[in-house]
């Protein structure tokens, strides 16, 4: 075979082989942003937002709260039945219905957190509410009406308010300019 006739034919078949390359390399690189971008929804759409929006009701509620009743059991001075009452009806109508949501989200997409364990934020608000059940199941016994401390507060302490909004805020926040992120990458692409 001649040199003339030889040479475009491997030209040719360099460029079609280096143009499938390219192609099969941008494709597959495309699906693995798609795939990333599928989880990044998903960890906003199942856990981290609604978690966060959780949050916020929650943290607005307590604030409600403490507006009108004052922090009741943060009081150096003894609670009156109202007072009691009144804790424990929002506890058991606001508070805990929101909470038992959270850890149930928790629960129901762990395998979407961003880390490789449970981070302790999200540990410290199920060991609230689980420790929570044992005092409202309690409140629920006829005849019940002590003001005492050690009935109306979990022993797990305070709900983890701080850490809890600071962490999936923080998490929702990276997690939107992540999707921001991607899809500017996809939106490029096409």
């Amino acid at each position: 075979m001649q040199l003339s006739v030889v040479l475009p034919l491997v030209v040719t078949v360099f460029v079609a082989a280096t143009g499938y390359a390219a192609t099969y390399l941008t494709n597959l690189r495309l699906e693995r942003r798609k795939e990333h971008l599928d989880r990044v929804n998903r960890q906003l759409g199942e856990l981290y937002g609604p978690l966060y929006a959780q949050a916020e009701a929650v943290d607005r509620a307590w604030h409600k709260f403490v507006a009108v009743s004052g922090n009741v059991w943060a009081r150096p001075f003894p609670v009156t039945s109202e007072q009691a009452a009144a804790w424990r009806l929002w506890m058991s109508t606001v508070f805990m219905p929101l909470n038992r949501r959270m850890v149930e989200t928790v629960i129901s997409h762990a395998d979407l957190l961003r880390e490789t364990t449970i981070p302790e934020p999200l540990k410290e608000l199920c060991a609230h509410v689980a420790c929570y059940e044992p005092l409202v199941a309690r409140w629920q016994e006829d005849g019940f009406d002590s003001v005492d401390f050690e009935d109306h507060v979990s022993i797990a302490g305070n709900f983890p308010r701080i850490g809890l909004y600071a962490y999936l805020r923080s998490s929702f926040e990276s997690l939107k300019l992540e999707q921001e992120r991607l899809l500017a990458q996809l939106h490029r692409s096409r």
